[in-house]
């Protein structure tokens, strides 16, 4: 990752947000088109019902955009936050793939206990898909942000 150089605090929780998010985007976009037959589009209107509710799936484009922006401040709040307890939290440092693991099934599990039952969102049954998202949770967003996080404390 040599065309990431984490410089300051602000370009390490700027990347790692950014690389959570697109990779999170993505594996969603691609599971829930192959699993439950939604396009890209209709992904972020999903993220957009947590506010908004059912109204979302008018097709408007305005939706996505507003799902995109939330999906993103979503991404930025974890980078922001691990950012923050790495240097507090010893385990962090000594084990940061376990860590990054570990806090990306955490942002899955804080997800689905917590913020999305208290949303617009419909509820759903844990099923295969869950358990996919749980591990792209773990893989493309906890583990991205804590080597990114990482490679800044070291240089410290």
């Amino acid at each position: 990752m040599e065309l990431i150089k984490e410089k300051s605090a602000l370009s390490t929780i700027f990347w790692g947000g950014l690389i959570a998010g697109i990779l999170d985007a993505n594996a969603a976009v691609v599971v829930y088109w192959f699993f439950k037959d939604l396009n890209p589009f209709q992904v972020l209107q999903y993220v957009a019902s947590g506010v908004f509710g059912p109204s979302t799936a008018d097709g408007s484009l305005i939706y996505v955009v507003v799902g995109l922006i939330f999906h993103f401040v979503i991404a930025y709040t974890f980078a922001i936050f691990f950012f923050f307890i790495y240097p507090k939290v010893g385990f962090i440092k000594n084990n940061i793939i376990v860590a990054g693991l570990v806090y990306g099934l955490s942002i899955w599990l804080l997800m689905n206990a917590i913020i999305l039952p208290n949303s617009n969102i419909p509820k759903s049954p844990m099923d295969f898909v869950s358990v996919i998202e749980a591990f792209w949770h773990m893989v493309l967003v906890g583990l991205p942000i804590a080597i990114i996080t990482d490679k800044y404390y070291q240089k410290k």
